[in-house]
């Protein structure tokens, strides 16, 4: 799902691209050859009609373009800039309280991208999620092409003279195109944004706030952060893991067992992360190197030790608030019987209670991994192959129960194998001996009487 990087740089394309320009004309069937393909999808408009999208949007000029968390709006008047608009220094739009008396026909479109939407440019690239993206060379409109919005040619001197096409396409059809009514004059005042938590980049709330509403709660950080009406809105799955790395706090912690140190520094990872990813307009190639971000998407089914990440440490993954969670073990310090290692020769000794009814008594440890892994910067012949192999577990228990059992070596003896077999020989051997007697002194069995001749 695009979040809140990714949508932050639509929305500043968007502006840098659109804004000015009329919108001639919406084409609402499906296009670029799907198995929808010439349908118009209700499902991504929502309650609205195919007429009223027509009549809603075209012949408007889109004055100007605003985010919350995930969700991205246009603005859209009868001309420019008639609908003159405020905006802040992270560039959102702020209506302006004379925009009703101006024009009391502007219009919103409210975006929201689903799981595997995206709005793209035919002629202008934009930074694509990075699980999905969209290839816009074969041809034009892309497959899954829901709308098209078509704008006249640029009227800013120097823009190129050339119209404009924007597609929103959605393979999976969870993504909406929601027309608000007319006469609202602000969008953050109506559904579905009314309802949302904070922004995380441009409304964060402040440490004593963001703290209270995350304690308040039972569930695990990650989840918390997840939720986009309980803390802040806008954040994902990448960037939930994102932060929690930065700030070295487990995914599955419980939010009311966090320590106020934990809770700063999820604080001011959500600010680092946000401000980092949206300063270089979302492209993950200009990320920082030793972001978790660039080693979470390699998971493999059949790697089940993980891969390898930032300065070598291991990456694991676990399912947290129903979202499959990259996990740095050795930086989040997980604990409870997960997998756990250490980078630069350090050796990791995991202790866990013996459970009950395993035989043993009760408060006994027994040392359950070893595992030693050798940093990228040491002299060492071990391939990158032989490193991901996970040691198997020493159970120690075991070995003594064996050496307990292992009987005393005693000179001029034989082994106690071999006393076994010759006393089963002997015991054989005495008792075919005593068979042959048996059979030496039994009477000699009588053969059955001859009757006489000639009788009957």
């Amino acid at each position: 799902m695009p979040e809140l990087p990714e949508v932050a740089a639509l929305a500043s394309a968007i502006k840098k691209e659109v804004i000015g320009r009329r919108l001639v004309h919406v084409l609402t069937k499906e296009q670029g050859g799907g198995p929808r393909h010439g349908l118009y999808d209700d499902l991504v408009f929502g309650k609205a009609d195919e007429q009223e999208v027509h009549r809603s949007m075209e012949g408007r000029v889109l004055t100007a373009v605003g985010r919350r968390g995930k969700h991205l709006w246009m603005e859209l008047c009868d001309s420019f800039p008639s609908c003159s608009q405020g905006r802040n220094h992270r560039g959102s739009a702020i209506p302006s309280k004379a925009s009703k008396t101006m024009d009391d026909d502007t219009r919103f479109v409210l975006f929201h991208m689903g799981m595997t939407g995206s709005l793209v440019f035919q002629h202008v690239a934009i930074p694509q999620y990075r699980s999905f993206a969209l290839d816009v060379t074969e041809g034009w409109p892309p497959k899954h092409c829901k709308a098209e919005f078509v704008f006249e040619e640029s009227p800013k001197e120097g823009d190129r003279n050339n119209e404009l096409r924007l597609a929103f396409c959605d393979q999976r059809r969870w993504g909406r195109i929601q027309i608000l009514p007319a006469g609202v004059v602000d969008p953050r005042t109506e559904s579905p944004l009314k309802e949302l938590a904070p922004d995380a980049w441009m409304e964060r709330p402040d440490l004593a706030v963001f703290a209270e509403r995350l304690k308040g709660t039972d569930i695990p950080v990650k989840a918390a952060l997840l939720d986009q009406h309980r803390i802040v809105c806008g954040v994902g799955n990448w960037v939930a893991d994102e932060v929690l790395y930065q700030a070295g706090v487990d995914p599955a912690k419980k939010c009311s067992v966090l320590k106020e140190e934990e809770v700063r520094r999820v604080w001011e990872m959500l600010a680092h992360v946000c401000e980092t990813a949206c300063a270089v307009n979302g492209r993950s190639e200009a990320f920082p190197s030793d972001w978790l971000f660039h080693f979470r998407w390699a998971k493999s089914k059949k790697d089940k030790a993980g891969v390898w990440g930032p300065d070598g440490r291991r990456v694991v993954f676990e399912t947290v608030g129903g979202r499959t969670t990259a996990i740095v073990p050795s930086v989040q310090r997980i604990k409870g019987g997960r997998i756990k290692d250490k980078v630069e020769g350090e050796v990791l000794e995991e202790q866990e209670k013996v459970g009950k009814g395993s035989g043993a008594q009760s408060g006994s440890t027994r040392a359950k991994k070893v595992i030693k892994i050798e940093g990228e910067n040491n002299d060492t012949e071990t391939s990158e192959k032989e490193r991901g192999k996970r040691t198997k577990p020493i159970n120690y228990g075991a070995a003594a129960r064996k050496e307990t059992k292992t009987r005393k070596k005693i000179p001029g003896s034989s082994p106690s194998g071999a006393k076994v077999r010759q006393g089963t020989k002997q015991r054989s051997a005495g008792k075919e001996a005593e068979n042959a007697s048996c059979t030496a002194h039994a009477e000699p069995r009588r053969s059955p009487r001859a009757r006489p001749a000639g009788k009957k």
